[in-house]
């Protein structure tokens, strides 16, 4: 009995089998069956995403990236001021500085120094001097400051000069002379003639240093002969003085003048005797300014050949000069000695020029 039921389970399950292969063999599906679990796919799922974020891992996710920035902000600020506090310890304890002029580098010697600084103040006021090239009505003192080296600073004062004069001050010896520049800030603002003394005032200059080397008074000085010659009504011609105020004022100043010619000659022989000679140079002489003016033979050096100190012109007032070179650029010379009396014409000193020159 048991057999027979285990036989037809046997039987019953090889038949089911077999209706399974048969209905696979025919196509046919049997159909799923789902059960509502319910759970939508989709946009159901994704909306339940969306409300479980929590506004606050927003708000702290924010804080966190701020806390970041300001955490390489901080970092990078320190390590800008821990280099800059080295680059500071660094310059006080490594960069000297020149104690003569900052501007120069230490180490150099105070001789040096002052000569890199004198042309460094030359250019700043150069400088000066071009921005505000407009504001300088008379060209002839910019002229003045290209030609000059050495009157550039007295140019660029000039935009600033109240022009008043101030006192020589300095004491000298009879018979010692002085070299004076009409650039020079004590007198050169002064009004003279059609402009300045700066700049037309070669005349009172020179006679200036006669007038001081020859008697030992410091009071004659180019501001004080300028007023002179003004008050005379001579502070004309191209020149800014007359010939005739040395013919007929000189004493005013404490000096005697007398023509004498202007050859080597006629030079050599009152310079050859310790008299001075002023002359009027030509324009464009090549001897001081390229304008016509006044300057001052001192003295014959053991070659023959003269020292003139040219109020326009500090290179022509340091370097020697032949004496024929010098009269071939004038036509004009006075010997000018301390007095009183004055004259036209006359030998006053003896002796004669051997002919010999030196280049200047």
């Amino acid at each position: 009995m048991a057999t027979s039921r285990s036989d037809q389970r046997r039987r019953a399950s090889s038949s089911s089998r077999k209706k399974s292969r048969s209905a696979s063999s025919s196509g046919e599906r049997k159909p799923l069956q789902t059960r509502d679990t319910g759970y939508r796919v989709g946009s159901s799922r994704r909306q339940k995403s969306s409300r479980d974020i929590n506004p606050r891992l927003i708000i702290v996710g924010i804080i966190g990236i701020l806390l970041i920035i300001a955490l390489i902000f901080g970092i990078s600020s320190c390590v800008r001021g821990c280099k800059n506090t080295r680059q500071t310890q660094k310059t006080e304890e490594e960069v000297k500085v020149n104690p003569a002029d900052k501007r120069v580098a230490f180490g150099v010697s105070s001789e040096e120094t002052a000569k890199i600084a004198e042309v460094l103040d030359r250019n700043e006021a150069f400088e000066k001097i071009a921005k505000n090239a407009d504001k300088i009505t008379d060209e002839r003192l910019i002229d003045l400051a290209i030609a000059e080296p050495d009157a550039i600073s007295f140019v660029a004062g000039s935009l600033s000069a109240d022009g008043s004069s101030q006192a020589y001050g300095e004491s000298l010896a009879t018979g010692e002379i002085p070299l004076f520049y009409t650039y020079d800030p004590r007198w050169g603002y002064v009004a003279y003639a059609d402009g300045i003394i700066g700049v037309t005032g070669s005349g009172p200059t020179a006679l200036s240093m006669a007038a001081m080397g020859l008697t030992g008074k410091n009071t004659y000085d180019p501001a004080s002969v300028a007023a002179s010659i003004t008050s005379s009504n001579l502070a004309s011609g191209t020149t800014g003085m007359d010939d005739s105020y040395l013919t007929g004022h000189a004493g005013d100043v404490g000096l005697a003048a007398t023509g004498v010619e202007a050859s080597s000659d006629g030079i050599y022989n009152p310079i050859s005797e310790g008299q001075l000679v002023i002359i009027k140079l030509k324009s464009d002489s090549g001897v001081g300014s390229a304008m016509a003016h006044w300057a001052l033979i001192i003295g014959i050096n053991p070659d023959n050949s003269v020292t003139v100190y040219d109020p326009t012109s500090s290179y022509a007032s340091t370097h020697s000069w032949s004496l024929g070179a010098i009269s071939s650029r004038t036509d004009t010379a006075y010997a000018l000695t301390a007095g009183t009396s004055t004259g036209t014409s006359g030998d006053t000193a003896s002796g004669e020029y051997d002919g010999s020159e030196t280049e200047g």
